[in-house]
């Protein structure tokens, strides 16, 4: 889950604790025990429905896992990534390899590489392929 997720998860959990706890001391004070422990299991049952479809969410959804690779990507550094520039006849003109964002905007890329050189690439007259490099970090960093 995305850090944004989990702090929105905590304050809907406290949010209902608190009408949960509020909705069953008056109820207990009242002397009606099945409405306070009624109100208690509501409140778990909704705490659990929150935290469950969050975490469904960022699992099994294409969305949730983008947000979750944008979270990695933000917090470390970028993402292992080789980027290709090739002309309208193919030919590679440019390769560049290393850890850093993409930004893509009005038909160009740009990214800063490791040496905090910026590139802008625009792709109009050519193609540009940006491949995320998987497991090879350790690889790539020695």
């Amino acid at each position: 889950m995305t850090i944004t997720s989990i702090i929105l998860c905590i304050v809907i959990t406290l949010v209902v604790l608190i009408i949960g706890v509020i909705a069953a001391g008056c109820s207990f004070a009242d002397g009606t025990w099945v409405r306070g422990v009624l109100s208690i299991v509501i409140s778990i049952v909704i705490i659990g429905l929150t935290w469950g479809g969050t975490y469904w969410y960022y699992s099994n959804t294409e969305s949730g896992k983008r947000a979750l690779k944008t979270q990695d990507s933000n917090l470390n550094n970028g993402i292992e990534r080789e980027v290709i520039v090739y002309d309208m006849d193919g030919d590679e003109l440019e390769h560049f390899r290393g850890r850093f964002d993409v930004d893509y905007e009005d038909e160009r890329i740009m990214f800063d590489d490791e040496n905090g050189n910026r590139h802008v690439i625009y792709f109009k007259s050519g193609t540009v392929i940006i491949n995320e490099i998987e497991g090879e970090s350790d690889e790539i960093a020695n």
